[in-house]
């Protein structure tokens, strides 16, 4: 599911508009704009028009003109194209929809439509448009409810929070001592420290899961299910022992269902920190499924990158990040796309190169596989957890790479070299695994670059020469990388 999904055809073309503007460096030309958004004249004017009226009290933040050939923005420091989307989001009908079946757990037709403005039948087109959604997140909207499992329905309010509607303003109307005492209680029965922003996570979660824990039809055959081979598992024993007491105290009966959607939200979301997660997986047993895949897609990088082992601390950040990566994929379904897959993806490409990326995609197969989820055209889920491969690949593989140091030495005036070596250290920053500097005969180097072939074979010891056909020429810096590649290879 898409942000995008919240907004009707025209706020997502309006929305676009600001988007390829920050994309084009704050300027594009009109007809560019009409080519992109495939739309006639009159649509793009409407459009512009609408954009002002709509962005009329912020005019102190954010402009956009039109002089007839460009088209251009302006924004102030702390303004952002997120703030743009939240103003959209913020008036949107069906983010208000999802809001009020968020507060009262039900609405009747007439009296949502008389609520949000608008008629019946707009309102079962919204219902329906939003269903069409919905399904990747395994729940619907039928009779004036959210039909679906528990853990689902918790799961789509929790991403809705976090990344469509105002959580401040969720945690500031709901947020009460209830709430404060139940993240402690997660901080003492567990031993933990959760920090400031895994806290406000948590907070969101249980504010969502005080509204909905005296919901009476609540389904939990799917969780009952996956939850098989964790009933003995130390911390879901700890969560159990927790809930159990906790909501005792306020005399609300939970069934140990509650306990479950717990678990699986604590150990999707990184609200334990490292540390506290690996005092967990000293005990949790190795068999059960997340634990299982984890093992393997550390063991299947380690061979696929032929290390003969990798850093202690580097290891246990890749369980870290895989238990999270794995968590989400066994236990739910659906994802919020807060990035634009195909730009990231794109982006990732061209940072990491393709051989990473297609590596990912193969480890996100094996996961699918062997969870038996089905690879389904546009499932976020899905989506997102390849991007989280990619990063995760990246990480090691940054991490793994030998520095390789090079200096710089010009047989030239002083007054030309210390210029040129400055340029050449910042044409080749982008070159991962090296260090650059001008050279220093007490150091030792893997690559040196010089103009003039040293009239001794030995004069830089045993590193590698290179000889600058031009300096700051693509073909040197071409041969360059290659080099860096072989000498890190």
């Amino acid at each position: 599911m898409k942000i995008e999904h919240f907004l009707e055809k025209n706020e997502i073309r309006e929305v676009t508009i600001f988007k390829q503007l920050v994309l084009n460096g704050g300027k594009i030309s009109y007809t560019d704009m009409l080519d992109y958004l495939a739309v006639a004249k009159a649509s793009l004017d409407k459009d512009l028009e609408s954009i002002s009226f709509r962005i009329q009290s912020l005019a102190d933040q954010v402009h956009i003109n039109y002089d007839g050939q460009y088209i251009s923005l302006t924004m102030g420091d702390e303004f952002s194209l997120q703030h743009i989307y939240q103003l959209y989001l913020n008036q949107s009908v069906k983010v208000k929809l999802i809001s009020f079946l968020f507060e009262h757990q039900e609405f009747s037709i007439i009296q949502l439509a008389q609520k949000l403005m608008i008629s019946d039948s707009s309102l079962f087109r919204k219902i329906k448009e939003l269903n069409s959604y919905l399904k990747e997140f395994g729940i619907k909207i039928r009779n004036g409810q959210l039909h679906g499992e528990e853990l689902n329905i918790r799961y789509f309010y929790f991403q809705f929070y976090s990344y469509i509607e105002d959580k401040e303003a969720l945690i500031a109307s709901h947020s009460d001592k209830q709430i404060t005492q139940m993240v402690q209680a997660v901080e003492s029965f567990l031993h933990v420290t959760i920090e400031p922003e895994s806290r406000q996570r948590l907070d969101v979660w249980m504010l969502i899961s005080k509204n909905r824990v005296k919901h009476k039809e609540k389904k939990y055959s799917r969780l009952r299910e996956q939850m098989q081979p964790y009933l003995e598992d130390t911390l879901y024993q700890k969560i159990r022992i927790m809930v159990l007491r906790y909501f005792s105290r306020y005399s609300i009966e939970v069934d140990e269902e509650e306990a479950m959607l717990h678990f699986a939200f604590l150990l999707a979301f990184p609200i334990l920190n490292e540390h506290d997660f690996h005092e967990y997986t000293l005990e949790r047993d190795r068999r059960a499924p997340i634990a299982t895949i984890d093992t393997y897609i550390v063991e299947t990088i380690i061979i696929h990158y032929k290390f003969r082992r990798l850093p202690y601390m580097l290891e246990r950040e890749m369980f870290y990040h895989l238990s999270h990566i794995h968590t989400k994929l066994y236990f739910f379904q659906g994802d919020i796309e807060i990035y634009d897959y195909e730009e990231i993806i794109a982006k990732e490409k061209q940072f990491t190169g393709r051989n990473l990326v297609s590596f990912a995609h193969t480890l996100l197969e094996v996961s699918t596989s062997k969870f038996g989820i089905k690879n389904i055209e546009d499932n976020s889920l899905l989506k997102v957890g390849l991007m989280k491969y990619i990063s995760l690949l990246a990480i090691v593989t940054f991490k793994m790479t030998n520095i390789l140091q090079v200096g710089i030495d010009l047989k030239m005036e002083t007054i030309y070299t210390e210029t040129l070596d400055q340029l050449l250290i910042l044409n080749m920053r982008h070159i991962n695994g090296i260090h650059v500097e001008a050279y220093q005969s007490s150091k030792t180097y893997g690559l040196i670059l010089t103009n003039q072939q040293p009239a001794q074979k030995a004069h830089y010891g045993e590193a590698k020469v290179y000889v600058l056909s031009e300096i700051l020429s693509s073909f040197d810096m071409k041969n360059i990388q290659r080099i860096v590649q072989q000498l890190n290879g």
